[in-house]
């Protein structure tokens, strides 16, 4: 049991990390549209900061809720 927790962990992480990457690429999108004065790039920037962030949270509370649930299941 303890195998498929620390999976789940490491799947858990690994997402959190890729939404908290799309944060990353999101910004360096917004402000390269600031600074050219393209608003569909800062626009497409500011979608991507907020799908990434709300990727980070919500992987971040589902792998809690999933590693929760597995902890709990007796034989």
């Amino acid at each position: 049991m303890d195998i498929v927790i620390k999976m789940i962990g490491v799947i858990g992480g690994i997402m959190t990390v890729i939404g908290l990457f799309g944060v990353l690429t999101g910004a360096l999108n917004f402000f390269s549209g600031r600074k050219n004065e393209n608003p569909q790039k800062m626009d497409s920037g500011i979608e991507s900061m907020i799908m990434g962030g709300a990727m980070a949270a919500i992987s971040g509370g589902i792998t809690a809720a999933i590693i929760a649930a597995v902890g709990a299941i007796r034989f």
